[in-house]
């Protein structure tokens, strides 16, 4: 093959100048680091910048990156380093050869070294912006960092992006964000609070048939089992049979498909004949309690009471005869049919025949409420139902019901779950209080915060926070004061007093300097803080709701919740507050009754005097405990104390011990113990082993 002369030479000159060219290039760059080895940016940077003119050189683009992701000169700017290093790994891809010019090897993992060290740099400039457009543009540029850095940015964007989803609080906006997030560390917290909107959203206005609705439209939703509540709930509070009836056959597994059952049955059956149950089987062939509702419902009328003989406890009957002999060292009361009883080691439920249902033994139980009980199985703890079967996850913890939470521990985070034994709040608290009223404290870092049952957060800005009351009103502590906060998170009161107690009612008292006045939760201080305080008493001496004392130089007067005097200062020493409408007072160092109007009833005698409750009063007279009716009659006195145990009865400290009834009267002596059951029936057992029931 012949060439032309002319195009022969052209050619090889064109080779010679793109080899030359080339040479001279790695020539440049060699150059330019090492003008970049003694810190020379500008010569540097200004051949690494001629090398990448007309194409981009891997290694030109590394010296450029270097350069502008460094402090010590002017052209600092790590926008640009990112730029040039993405650049540099990218073009390095196509043509792989590792370099070293003087101290600097270049290869694909010094060039991702780089983009580390420059993408940590800029993930700490986006985390300090705060801002999800800071985040999405680190996101774009960094992709050639440490996944570390980039799953930090990652989730503190997301977390912006679900804290403004959380303000918005709608179901649209969280959906949304669950379509877009789909590997979002806040997935899950974004779908339980969708599901929390949604019921929101769908149940108002606490209708049956909203509730019936959400049911259809939503069966996989996590507030199923409160809307089941809410719809029993409804039938329930209006014994509405055929609501009953609807629920048991719609939702037969519902958690108060049992309970809707046994008040389906009670509401049917009235009378107890073999006609009406057949009717009833007939008209509710699904009933699933036949045979043990029946034999339930006639231990119901048994009732029974826990009573200690010596160092065991059994159950005795309206009579005080022992049904269940004394034979456990620990035994609760019946609940729903069933009461807990611990034998050595042994803690299990037992029937009032005495029976363990279920055959089985645990660590540690509590009573039945709705259905469920905690039990505890080796070291965990999990709820049963009444058929003794599992019906929930395994916690380290779970305390007893409260304000229709159980609060429960998972490792070391708290949480919540309702009656049902339902997931309410996740366990991601450190602390978690009791609820009451719906809400319970949390702790944050050693700050307080509160949270609501249904899942709302007020932040840890606080010190210490109380109960909320029945008007869902706590006091706060905040650098060092104390106020007031509403459920909403609404400041009701700025924390700027020395200690604040809440009294009855709406009213809270407000001690500052050692001196105490009077607020309303309502909006409105009832009484400037102004009187004096002590600080050994409680709330219930300073006003009973109806009336308030107030302390001046040692004086007392009493006001009514409009400002007006009953009682004016100097009139006496001491007074107290009415009770069966005599108000104990005190004068020349002796306590006396006066009516409302102050007109005297019995005369200032006593050395010490208690209140008027029930018609009876404690006094001194004497050096002797006495009883005293509302005339000033003496029912009672002795050289023992005294003390009220029961609306209508007293119990005095001899050496025998012996209770008094209110009139005056020894009703029993010689007691060994005795206990206040419910509805103020006292349980007493004497030292000769009988018992006796007193009631009020």
């Amino acid at each position: 093959m012949k060439f032309h002369r002319p195009i022969f030479t052209a050619l090889v000159l064109s080779l010679l100048f793109f080899f030359s060219s080339a040479s001279m290039r790695c020539a440049n760059i060699e150059k330019g680091f090492d003008a970049l080895s003694v810190f020379n940016y500008f010569e540097a940077r200004q051949v690494f910048s001629a090398c990448n003119r007309k194409a981009i050189n891997p290694y030109a683009a590394f010296g450029l990156a270097t350069i502008y992701r460094r402090h010590d000169n002017p052209f600092y700017n790590l926008d640009s380093a990112v730029k040039y290093v993405n650049l540099s790994y990218n073009s390095y891809r196509l043509q792989p050869k590792p370099v070293r010019y003087g101290n600097y090897v270049i290869d694909s993992t010094s060039i991702l070294q780089t983009a580390d060290s420059i993408s940590f740099s800029c993930s700490e400039i986006a985390k300090k912006q705060n801002t999800v457009a800071a985040c999405n543009y680190f996101l774009r540029s960094n992709y050639l960092g440490r996944k570390k850095f980039i799953y930090k940015v990652v989730y503190l964007r997301d977390e912006l992006e679900f804290d403004r989803v959380m303000e918005n609080a709608s179901s649209d906006s969280t959906s949304q964000f669950i379509l877009t997030h789909p590997q979002s560390t806040f997935l899950m917290e974004a779908k339980t609070l969708m599901d929390r909107q949604i019921y929101t959203e769908t149940t108002f206005p606490n209708t049956d048939s909203v509730y019936i609705y959400f049911l259809k439209r939503y069966p996989t939703n996590i507030m199923r089992n409160t809307a089941y509540d809410r719809l029993f709930s409804i039938y329930r509070d209006q014994k509405d049979i055929k609501g009953l009836g609807g629920f048991v056959e719609k939702y037969p597994k519902a958690p108060q498909a049992i309970e809707a059952w046994k008040l389906l049955f009670s509401l049917s059956v009235k009378v107890y004949t073999y006609s009406e149950l057949k009717n009833f089987l007939e008209v509710y062939p699904k009933f699933p309690l036949k045979n043990s509702i029946l034999r339930e419902l006639e231990l119901n009328k048994l009732v029974l009471y826990s009573c200690q003989r010596g160092d065991f406890t059994g159950f005795i009957d309206a009579k005080g005869k022992f049904v269940i002999r004394p034979q456990y060292e620990d035994a609760t009361e019946f609940s729903e049919g069933l009461a807990v009883v611990t034998r050595g080691d042994s803690v299990f439920f037992i029937n009032k025949e005495n029976t363990n249902p279920f055959q089985k033994i645990y660590a540690d139980a509590s009573v039945f409420r709705n259905g469920i009980a905690p039990v505890k199985i080796d070291k965990k703890w999990c709820f049963i139902n009444r058929q003794g079967q599992i019906i929930s996850n395994f916690y380290d913890e779970i305390r007893e019901l409260s304000g229709s939470i159980y609060v429960v521990k998972a490792g070391e985070r708290f949480g919540a779950l309702d009656q049902f034994g339902q997931l309410v709040l996740e366990p991601t608290f450190e602390k978690l209080g009791d609820f009451h009223n719906d809400y319970a404290y949390y702790s944050a870092n050693g700050n307080y915060g509160f949270v609501s049952r249904t899942g709302f957060v007020h932040k840890p800005d606080f010190e210490w926070i109380s109960v909320f009351d029945a008007e869902q009103i706590a006091v706060i502590k905040k650098n060092g004061k104390y106020g007031l906060i509403r459920a909403d998170g609404k400041i009701v009161l700025e924390p700027s007093y020395d200690q604040i107690l809440k009294a009855q009612g709406t009213i809270f008292i407000l001690v500052s300097d050692n001196l105490y006045g009077f607020y309303n939760s309502e909006g409105c201080f009832m009484t400037p803080v102004a009187y004096e305080f002590m600080k050994e008493k409680g709330a219930d001496f300073y006003t009973n709701g109806k009336v308030l004392k107030l302390q001046k130089k040692g004086e007392q007067a009493l006001v009514d919740l409009n400002g007006r005097f009953h009682v004016n200062y100097g009139v006496y020493e001491s007074v107290s507050f009415a009770g069966n409408g005599l108000l104990m007072v005190k004068r020349k160092g002796r306590c006396g009754y006066v009516d409302t109007r102050l007109n005297p009833v019995i005369a200032y005698k006593y050395q010490e005097a208690s209140d008027f409750e029930d018609s009876l009063a404690i006094v001194i007279l004497n050096d002797k405990k006495t009883l005293i009716d509302l005339q000033g009659n003496e029912l009672y006195s002795g050289d023992h104390d005294l003390k009220k145990i029961s609306k209508h009865y007293y119990f005095v400290e001899n050496e025998e011990g012996s209770i008094l009834n209110s009139s005056g009267k020894f009703e029993c002596q010689g007691i060994e113990r005795f206990k206040l059951h419910q509805k103020g029936m006292l349980i007493v057992t004497l030292l000769n082993g009988e018992i006796k029931l007193l009631y009020d």
